[in-house]
């Protein structure tokens, strides 16, 4: 028994199963997703736009993450996630097969991916406890490896096994085996992490040494409550001051979204952050208000960090042409050649694009994480800008010639893909930089949500503009908007020494 409670363990007993766990939920909401809705005939319009809307979960990270970081440990977060994806995974199974199969797993992806979301909180957080600097950057392309792994399994192997068994279980029935499988591996995981993960000292909530009275739990919760009502009140007014503009939906969307961001940041900076000093230099304190304090504490430190705009103007811009590539891949390959895609079948998909792509694409992830514990992120960033942008141009060539050869295709993947999995190290360990410090649990989850907004809102519109401008067209302007990423990365700023291993300081 006393294993159980031990503050070290091997960090390869767990960092590997711990990302290949955090990267399952999200593969079968991002990736598997589109492929099993696309093989059910649902347009790519309709594809893009909802797979898009359910990055939400992880863009509600940014609210979320400070409760996670407030009550319990990450260890407790990080299983008790684990057993509740494993149930959603279970529900997609059990939904299929209704004639009400497109509501149903819609509503229980978005349970799957809040849970993935909050998984990814606590197992964030639990990462940058158990491990110290050195050995961060170290692992970073170990995590990001099984990460990809299970990419390989969902976006690859899965898909490769729906595909055999659609002509003998019919498409729903296929897709209802994979999900059944993908839950009792998630079962097994589950267990393991129950006894495996360690305990280190640090983790505990920011409030563990406060016993919460039954007033201040309701009111951190009526804080917390009046904040979002606020700010979706806030969502609203601008949405209608668009409207009165003639501005369609999509953009009404889309530009209410990024001005409601601004806010945030400016409200967070100026009237919360005086309230948050005002309670904090207060001789007479109300601790019934402490946790909400504590709550907004997490956002106002985040908010009032050095050259914040450029900051978020490189989390949300960053993956600007990715965020549209993503969502279009997959459809691209599985399109008949008359609607210019490349008609590859189910099962070719999964070896090229699940299989093939990712194994480049978590090659590019170890590489990059290894030459950074060697040089440093500053060195790296611009070469692993360009890596990862400018392979885009092999969707230009496939979309352009539509070559039917197996190996051009699979070799243009991996190229592009080997370009991505490199560059996007630089990404990972920027936010690990600047989640330093104090509320470092919550301020990863803040970056990562920023991230996802990022990600979503692009993606949201990338479906309906392919179908408008055809896929040569759509491949061109991924190519184009590349260019806010170079524009970001000329603005960051890096720390020398930051991300090089202790012994080559």
């Amino acid at each position: 028994m006393s294993n159980q409670k031990t503050e070290y363990r091997n960090p390869w007993y767990w960092v590997p199963s711990l990302y290949f766990a955090q990267g399952i939920p999200y593969v079968m909401v991002m990736s598997v997703s589109v492929m099993m809705y696309k093989r059910l005939g649902v347009s790519n319009t309709d594809i893009a736009f909802f797979t898009s809307l359910l990055y939400f979960p992880w863009f509600l990270k940014f609210a979320w993450g400070p409760f996670v970081d407030m009550f319990k440990t990450k260890r407790f977060w990080t299983v008790t996630m684990q057993f509740f994806v494993a149930a959603a995974l279970f529900g997609i199974a059990l939904s299929l097969p209704t004639s009400y199969f497109w509501h149903l797993t819609l509503f229980v992806f978005a349970l799957m991916a809040f849970s993935s979301a909050t998984h990814d909180i606590a197992a964030d957080g639990f990462y940058m406890l158990s491990l110290p600097q050195k050995d961060q950057a170290a692992f970073v392309g170990v995590r990001s490896t099984f990460y990809r792994v299970a990419t390989i399994v969902g976006s690859g192997l899965l898909v490769i096994i729906a595909g055999e068994l659609e002509g003998k279980l019919g498409i729903k029935g296929a897709w209802s085996v994979v999900f059944i499988v993908m839950g009792i591996l998630f079962l097994i995981l589950f267990l393991y992490h129950k006894f495996i993960l360690p305990y280190p000292l640090e983790d505990k909530g920011t409030l563990a040494d406060k016993k919460l009275s039954a007033k201040q739990i309701f009111l951190l919760i009526g804080g917390f409550l009046l904040v979002a009502v606020s700010f979706f009140i806030l969502y609203e007014i601008l949405n209608f001051f668009l409207s009165l503009m003639n501005i369609s939906s999509m953009w009404k969307t889309i530009t209410s979204t990024i001005l409601l961001v601004i806010l945030a940041v400016v409200l967070f900076r100026t009237i919360v952050a005086a309230q948050v000093d005002k309670f904090e230099n207060s001789g007479n304190k109300n601790d019934a208000f402490t946790p909400f304090i504590e709550f907004l504490k997490a956002f106002v430190v985040f908010m009032r960090k050095k050259d914040i705009w450029i900051i978020l103007a490189f989390l949300l811009f960053f993956r600007f042409a990715e965020a549209q590539l993503v969502k279009l891949v997959q459809p691209f390959l599985l399109d008949p050649r008359d609607n210019g895609g490349l008609g590859l079948t189910t099962s070719e998909v999964g070896v090229v694009y699940g299989t093939i792509g990712v194994l480049a694409l978590t090659a590019g992830g170890l590489l990059g994480g290894y030459v950074i514990s060697k040089k440093g992120l500053k060195w790296w960033l611009w070469p692993m800008v360009l890596i990862m942008h400018l392979p885009d141009l092999v969707f230009v060539y496939l979309s352009q010639t539509q070559p039917t050869n197996l190996f051009i295709i699979s070799a243009a993947v991996a190229f592009e893909q080997f370009g991505y999995g490199f560059g996007f190290t630089a990404y990972m360990m920027y936010m690990i930089m600047i989640s330093q410090g104090e509320h470092k649990t919550a301020h990863y989850a803040i970056c990562t949500g920023i991230m996802a907004l990022g990600m979503m809102i692009p993606g949201m519109f990338s479906g309906a503009l392919q179908e408008a401008i055809g896929y040569s067209n759509f491949f061109l302007w991924v190519v184009a908007s590349t260019i806010p990423g170079f524009i970001v990365t000329a603005l960051v700023k890096i720390d020398p020494e930051f991300g090089i291993k202790a012994d080559k300081k």
